[in-house]
């Protein structure tokens, strides 16, 4: 989670109350936006909001960043699978655990989606401008 539990309203001397404290367990908006900020933390929300599952892999998590790689990236594309699974273990799917989207366990390589609302609404957002519905 976010070092900071709010933000400053303007300078009148109040913070504001956390996300968290007034809609139950969503992630405050900068962890959110930091979170879907790399379109392989995307990918794997879109997965399971997409999907009729709540835990996955990350073999099978790598399985679809392979698959669903974007040319244009400035990254070198055609990497391997081992290549993504690497960067999920590293980087991704820690980032998505500390945001609170979802439960990575690092012992049996499981990822676990409870449903995050305040993730979903910004991507469904991404899906329309990105047209993935066209």
């Amino acid at each position: 989670m976010s070092e900071r539990s709010g933000s400053n309203d303007g300078g009148r001397g109040r913070t504001k109350p956390a996300v968290d404290d007034l809609e139950g367990d969503r992630p405050f908006i900068d962890t959110v936006f930091e979170a879907l900020s790399d379109w392989r933390r995307r990918e794997v929300c879109q997965f399971f909001r997409e999907g009729d599952v709540s835990t996955a892999t990350v073999d099978e998590l790598a399985m679809l960043l392979a698959a669903s790689e974007p040319a244009g990236l400035g990254e070198p594309r055609g990497r391997s699978h081992d290549e993504f699974a690497t960067e999920l273990i590293e980087t991704h799917l820690p980032r998505l655990d500390a945001a609170g989207v979802v439960d990575y366990d690092d012992r049996s390589d499981t990822v676990r989606y409870w449903g995050q609302p305040t993730v979903e609404k910004w991507l469904e957002h991404v899906t329309e401008v990105d047209g993935r519905n066209n």
